[in-house]
């Protein structure tokens, strides 16, 4: 391999897989997993001997004129995307336009899980864990003889082999479609017509419909949002301890809650573990939800929902608890988490809508009664869907027989001392 040339494109430094908590030392994977593959089997760089990767690359051109030329006359392009780095995607959709073959795709496996990349599924792709490629010298190494076998491969393969969708379906002798026929017909609804059905099955309560709507969306291209949306239907078409935890379960086999940072996925599962709370009174389905609610409570995205659940699910430490500081511990957390809340929202920037407003509104409604104990507002409940409607009318409901009871059972107790 020593008259060929390989170009990584990748990040550097130490960079948040999106979607979670999770770092990734971007460095630690070039420089002991990658690097060492191409300098043993003495591949070049466009530029220079062992600048493999962009920030290497000493130059005086612009860095994306440098990107670019190396991307196309590199023998082989390496490209990691487990940051979803927009650069690195952005460069591995030229070198897929620009070469047919000799692009090898790397992505850590807790991206690859969280985002599947149904455009590039068929492509081949090496997965590494993040700590193992690091800390385990014999799973390294083991990643490291397949790297080289790849290499190895692309270099070998003759022009019949294509590793490129582009080039794999001859896109540059394919005539747009209008010029071939103006009255063609595609047959089947897009994703954008499958995901408004859903929705509108979701909030006319016909979950059970809307389940299955989501699943295909699902099947078809992977969304968090979209799977949160499928597990609420999920979980809603059938509120009995079976559904309910048959759900629990997929959720759990399915996706890294300890890493998620959606919101709306947070929500979800922790609703469906005080439904279940709801039904066996058992604590640690209420812990958990309490969890998940707090850890959804994002105050930059304008979505209170989380914060006002996890403040409501604070009062119910009566429902577990005989022990009266415990209540008063937790009302009063209850009452300074939705203050803190209120005055967030002064910051927040939110999209918008009838539907949106509504649930904002009702929110603020909501934590200010756990606040200030006061359920006065001057905003009249106008509900814009089915679901929206009944959500709110049983959330108040169950809200205010919480707060009530609560300091009911604090009231006694000072009447005691």
């Amino acid at each position: 391999m020593s008259n060929k040339t390989c170009f990584v494109v990748m990040g550097y430094g130490v960079k948040k897989i999106p979607g979670t908590l999770v770092k990734l030392n971007l460095d630690d994977v070039y420089f002991k997993f990658i690097k060492p593959v191409l300098s043993r089997n003495h591949l070049k760089s466009v530029y220079s001997t062992q600048a493999y990767r962009g920030d290497e690359v000493p130059t005086s051109l612009a860095i994306n004129k440098n990107f670019i030329t190396s991307i196309f006359l590199a023998d082989i392009v390496i490209a990691d995307i487990s940051t979803l780095n927009q650069n690195a995607i952005y460069e591995l959709g030229l070198r897929h336009a620009m070469r047919p073959k000799s692009t090898i795709i790397l992505c850590e496996e807790l991206t690859i899980s969280k985002y599947p990349f149904f455009d590039i599924s068929m492509n081949p792709q090496l997965r590494y864990h993040r700590k193992k490629i690091v800390s385990d010298e014999n799973y390294r190494k083991s990643l490291q003889d397949k790297l080289e076998d790849i290499l190895i491969s692309c270099l070998e393969s003759n022009t019949d082999y294509i590793d490129s969708p582009v080039f794999d379906f001859n896109l540059y002798k394919i005539k747009p479609l209008v010029q071939l026929d103006k009255n063609v017909h595609v047959a089947g609804a897009s994703i954008r017509t499958m995901i408004e059905k859903a929705e509108n099955s979701k909030e006319n309560m016909l979950f059970k419909e809307a389940e299955n709507q989501y699943l295909q969306v699902l099947n078809l291209s992977f969304d968090e949002d979209i799977l949160s949306q499928y597990l609420l239907c999920r979980y809603k078409k059938d509120l009995s301890l079976e559904n309910l935890l048959l759900t629990l379960s997929y959720v759990n086999e399915n996706i890294d809650l300890a890493t998620s940072t959606n919101e709306n996925l947070l929500g979800i599962v922790a609703a469906i573990n005080k439904q279940i709370f709801g039904l066996t009174k058992e604590c640690k389905f209420l812990e958990q939800a309490r969890r998940y609610y707090k850890n959804g409570s994002n105050f930059e995205s304008g979505n209170l929902y989380c914060a006002r659940n996890y403040c409501a699910l604070l009062l119910k430490q009566y429902r577990i608890s005989k022990d009266i500081e415990s209540v008063k511990e937790y009302y009063y957390s209850a009452v300074h988490f939705a203050k803190t809340c209120l005055t967030e929202l002064q910051f927040l920037k939110r999209e918008e809508t009838d539907l949106d407003n509504t649930w904002y509104n009702e929110n603020i409604k909501d934590l200010t009664l756990i606040a200030f104990g006061t359920d006065e507002s001057i905003i009249e409940f106008k509900p814009v869907t089915k679901r929206q409607e009944e959500t709110v009318s049983l959330g108040r409901k169950e809200l205010k027989h919480d707060y009530h009871e609560t300091l009911k059972i604090i009231k006694e107790s000072r009447t005691k001392v």
